[in-house]
């Protein structure tokens, strides 16, 4: 198809020119409007835009730069040749900040135009090219990661979409994961779009695309591999890791997949790249790892996690951080020891985080709070690509809660003692927890806790005891009448007075005065 060309110039002899003295067909190029000025230009751009535009400098109205500089700042997708009758070098000042291809001056032939307009062309070819790649490269990544995440996974489904990326293996092929370390300060963009090029030049045709998929996560497709690959994996892989370590000082682990043979083992290979990668968690020194095959998290190891969670949790909870730490070195050493998944190992620091996030809100407090960690600790666990540095987040969550928690032990036994005056000055009055947990300070449902915890007796049943034991004491000492008791002691009647004293007592009252009185006059 023809690049639609617009020209606009004032000067009547230079349109009949550029329809007559250029062979426009030949340049495969078409003159589809000629203007007489430049606001009949900047009228139709609002309607639709040409390829080229060739621009007088000087037009009534506007001129070709105001034009251009319009041109740039809508982004339109279009190229500007200026026209000038004659040199200055200030026109080509405005051509390259405007991003003009070229500023031409007007001669008879108009050779130099047509020069031009080639440039024009080049460099639109260019650009479209780029954007086609690009747009190919948006299509695979968005692809793959659907797959890697498990969004897709239905064969059909695989299948039509890497069609559709146009994603194709010839023979046996790879995963390989790249997980590194980058310094926050860098230009992530730029950083990822370099290892790309680094990738390429490694593994050059065999590199069927590379992208990031996630936050320092690099994964590449290797298409066309022997059965006896491990020795030239090896040799590039340390190629990569001389690179990313020494020179780039982002610390790189691989893992590299079993040999794959069709678009739907995509997620299994990732998932094996995935697990081999993890094998570095333990040993630092295991910077290049191949997948070898699974071992999976038995029932005995799940049941041993969950017992240590509980230990861990129970230590915790009593303030004893040099206990709770025992406790999670037990659980590492235990999950190294039986070859459990570093997945299960994040989780568990996952759960233990939980914890104490729970433990921790009885007191209005979160592990921001307590700790220096500002960002979000799930996804902190996540990136830590070893136990000693997984090891020392978890620490610090332990240890800081463990100290938490004991200073709370203390405040605790005061807002039971707190509680517990309270009542004993206002236990005749008809108060409620609701109304002791605001006097004191604290959620209702705490106080309640840590009442039950500490005296085995809930702050009703307490209440209630007490209002017993007085009432008791009423009817023994004083000649008051029941009803007076009942009033005195905050019951609405005596109907009900008399129904609690013998839920308690197991007797009414009158009763119970009865005895009384009859013990008394037998002495």
């Amino acid at each position: 198809m023809a690049y639609k060309v617009w020209v606009a110039d004032d000067e009547p002899i230079v349109r009949k020119a550029m329809q007559t003295l250029i062979d426009w067909e030949s340049i495969d190029c078409e003159l589809a409007y000629l203007a007489v000025n430049g606001l009949e230009v900047m009228e139709r751009l609002g309607r639709e835009t040409p390829d080229i535009l060739v621009l007088d400098i000087q037009m009534p109205g506007k001129s070709g730069v105001d034009i251009a500089g319009y041109i740039q700042e809508k982004r339109l997708p279009c190229k500007v040749i200026l026209l000038t009758a004659y040199a200055d070098f200030s026109y080509a000042q405005m051509a390259v900040k405007y991003d003009v291809v070229d500023y031409v001056i007007k001669t008879g032939a108009f050779d130099d135009l047509v020069a031009s307009l080639e440039k024009a062309k080049t460099k639109l070819q260019e650009e479209r090219a780029e954007k086609t790649a690009e747009n190919s490269g948006v299509l695979k990544e968005v692809f793959l990661k659907s797959v890697f995440d498990g969004s897709l996974y239905q064969e059909e489904d695989i299948i039509r979409g890497a069609e559709e990326a146009g994603i194709s293996f010839k023979a046996g092929y790879l995963v390989v994961v790249c997980h590194f370390r980058m310094e926050q300060d860098k230009e992530r963009g730029y950083t990822y779009s370099s290892l790309q090029n680094f990738f390429r030049m490694v593994f050059e045709q065999e590199l069927v695309f590379s992208m990031a998929a996630g936050r320092d996560v690099m994964v590449l497709l290797l298409d066309g591999m022997p059965a006896d690959f491990h020795a030239e994996m090896q040799k590039k892989c340390r190629e990569i890791i001389e690179m990313m370590d020494n020179f780039m000082k982002m610390y790189v682990y691989i893992g590299i997949s079993g040999l794959g043979e069709g678009i739907p083992e995509l997620k299994k290979r990732y998932d094996e790249a995935e697990y081999a990668e993890g094998k570095s968690f333990f040993d630092k020194k295991s910077k290049i790892n191949y997948f070898q095959g699974y071992k999976n998290d038995t029932k005995e190891i799940l049941e041993n996690m969950e017992q240590g969670i509980e230990n861990l949790q129970y230590r915790m909870r009593k303030g004893n951080r040099d206990g709770a730490m025992e406790e999670f070195h037990r659980i590492i050493r235990y999950q190294k020891e039986s070859g459990g998944s570093v997945s299960t190992i994040l989780e568990v620091g996952i759960r233990i985080c939980a914890l104490c996030k729970k433990m921790l809100s009885d007191g209005g407090k979160t592990l921001h709070d307590i700790t220096p960690f500002n960002e979000d600790l799930p996804k902190k666990i996540y990136r830590c690509r070893h136990v000693s540095e997984y090891g020392e987040l978890m620490r610090i969550v332990i240890e800081s809660t463990a100290d938490y928690m004991s200073g709370t032990a203390d405040r605790k036994s005061t807002l039971v003692c707190e509680c517990e005056k309270y009542i004993e000055e206002n236990f005749e009055k008809c108060i409620t927890v609701s109304e002791i947990s605001r006097h004191i300070g604290v959620s209702l449902s705490y106080l309640s806790r840590i009442f039950k915890e500490a005296t085995g007796n809930t702050i009703i049943n307490y209440i209630n005891e007490k209002k017993t034991e007085k009432a008791r004491e009423y009817l023994e000492k004083t000649d008051m009448k029941i009803y007076e008791i009942a009033e005195r002691l905050g019951f609405e009647n005596t109907t009900y007075f008399s129904y609690f004293f013998k839920k308690y007592v197991g007797m009414s009252p009158k009763e119970y005065k009865g005895e009384g009185d009859n013990a008394g006059t037998s002495q």
